[in-house]
């Protein structure tokens, strides 16, 4: 057999073997991304592939709507995820390294979620699995006093903003956790944000400092929002108020009994007089 024609059998064999051997890889634990900010799911291809006959696609739930697809040797615009157009790019030039990497800018709270990185060559093909955690920080909690309730306050926490849902503790000016008697409500706006609002009632036995602290615990970041009452402004009984309801109580009382003692009375009284009527009636018949 001669040397071209053993030539000709290698370059028909050697697709092959290379997809045969390579494997797909990506990070094991989530990538983190700040909204706003530009990032890079790492994947990489054990082969170094040739373009010729290889395909690249990002996509998440829906294949046939991929995140970014590369095929035929070029970027198919055309096929990509509206919600990705102008956000995408493939390391193109780093694609003989085995770079399969995403860079995806502008990260939004709905790019949030699995990737998949998938290689395709020749027939055949792997992928890996990629996790996005995106993270924003939310507002400075606003702590005010809503009103009187249960003969205390009651103190509400909010705060706008956050994803994923954030982490919330209430503490006193001794430090001690109060959260496990707060009430809190959180929602998603229309955005993907979460907003929260949590509230404490407090009485004039507690102290009179407190902490709202809200964080984002991937992101190992809180922000604060502290509140000071003073002491008058906890609900008083005042001993004067508590004298004349009880003064008044008590006339209400004697001026019941004087009444019932009254009528009867009385109604002793119409018993003789009618008593006295009937023997007079009947001696003188």
């Amino acid at each position: 057999m001669s040397c071209k024609h053993w030539i000709q059998v290698l370059w028909l064999v050697l697709p092959l073997t290379l997809a045969e051997r390579f494997t797909v890889s990506g990070p094991a634990l989530p990538v983190p991304a700040i909204a706003g900010s530009d990032v890079v799911l790492d994947c990489k291809c054990s082969t170094d592939l040739p373009r010729e006959g290889m395909e690249v696609r990002w996509f998440r739930t829906r294949f046939g709507s991929p995140v970014h697809l590369y095929s035929e040797g070029r970027d198919q615009t055309a096929e990509q995820d509206t919600a990705y157009r102008d956000r995408t790019q493939l390391f193109v030039e780093e694609f003989i390294n085995g770079n399969m990497s995403l860079r995806l800018e502008d990260v939004q709270v709905a790019d949030n979620g699995i990737y998949t990185c998938f290689i395709n060559y020749e027939g055949w093909y792997e992928e890996a699995k990629i996790q996005l955690q995106v993270l924003v920080l939310g507002s400075q909690p606003w702590v005010f006093m809503q009103g009187y309730y249960s003969g205390g306050i009651r103190l509400v926490c909010e705060s706008e903003g956050w994803f994923p849902e954030p982490d919330i503790l209430w503490l006193d000016g001794n430090g001690v956790n109060l959260t496990a008697q707060s009430q809190t409500k959180e929602e998603k706006n229309p955005e993907g944000f979460v907003n929260v609002r949590t509230s404490l009632n407090i009485t004039k036995d507690s102290s009179n400092r407190f902490k709202c602290l809200i964080s984002n615990s991937l992101m190992k970041k809180e922000k604060e929002g502290r509140i000071q009452i003073a002491d008058d402004v906890f609900p008083r009984i005042s001993l004067w108020l508590v004298v004349s309801l009880m003064l008044f109580t008590i006339f209400t009382v004697v001026f019941v009994l004087s009444l019932y003692c009254n009528m009867q009375q009385r109604n002793k009284i119409k018993g003789l007089q009618k008593t006295v009527g009937k023997l007079s009636l009947r001696r003188s018949q």
